[in-house]
């Protein structure tokens, strides 16, 4: 995966980009900032691959930071002013986005920087998820069915196969839990246990160590996935 963080000096900038990238497999964020300063830091200790960079800031702007960090790291220039479009691709800038940032526009930035990187990262293996769905293939040969993630209770592992449950109905597709956790965006389905993936927004509670859906329906949170669901919940606990 890129590692790659976002410095701007605007939260509400650093929340969209934010949920953009939770919605990008190959990226994993691994910062914000909204202090340059401590963005540089973050980039020579971590090897952060590539930035999202606002350009006017207070503390310096966007293109000073491009000129301090390591010419390997690729920039995307996010900001409101294209009057500095220019400077930035001197500065050797993989893309310019304008503010407000469309998540197309943004995939197609993230397409051209994956392509600066290895073959690993080249935009054949990206999979952009649309907002609300995806296909998924079954059983049957040269079908696809598509699942809405409002429908979708919680994911179930059968050996090479899944199984979508909604509602009172299953739906069978080829693919591995591994995958799933991949492709599906990490702000609303996250992996509880080695044979479980849930919906965030159906859990009603945690008891005891379970997990309780809306339909009444008990999972049981796995102690390798514990600590990473129990951090998770504490940004939606009073």
């Amino acid at each position: 995966m890129i590692k790659c963080i976002v410095i701007d000096d605007e939260q509400p900038a650093i929340e969209i980009m934010k949920y953009y990238i939770s919605k990008i497999p190959e990226l994993d964020l691994v910062g914000t900032f909204n202090n340059p300063l401590l963005g540089i830091k973050e980039i020579k200790k971590k090897g952060v691959n590539l930035v999202f960079l606002d350009v006017q800031m207070e503390q310096m702007t966007g293109l000073d930071v491009m000129n301090v960090i390591n010419e390997n790291v690729k920039v995307i220039l996010c900001t409101a002013f294209s009057q500095y479009a220019l400077d930035g691709f001197n500065l050797d800038a993989v893309d310019y986005l304008l503010k407000p940032i469309s998540f197309d526009r943004f995939s197609k930035a993230v397409k051209k920087a994956l392509s600066t990187f290895n073959n690993e990262f080249s935009p054949s293996s990206l999979e952009i998820l649309d907002d609300d769905h995806i296909f998924v293939k079954t059983e049957q040969k040269g079908k696809l069915i598509k699942i809405y993630f409002k429908d979708v209770d919680y994911i179930e592992a059968m050996g090479n196969y899944v199984a979508f449950h909604q509602g009172k109905t299953k739906i069978v597709a080829y693919s591995t839990m591994k995958d799933l956790e991949e492709i599906l965006p990490r702000n609303i389905f996250m992996r509880i246990h080695k044979s479980y993936i849930v919906t965030l927004p159906k859990i009603s509670m945690i008891e005891n160590g379970f997990v309780v859906l809306n339909n009444g329906h008990k999972i049981s949170i796995g102690s390798n996935y514990k600590e990473a669901f129990i951090s998770k919940m504490k940004f939606k606990t009073l």
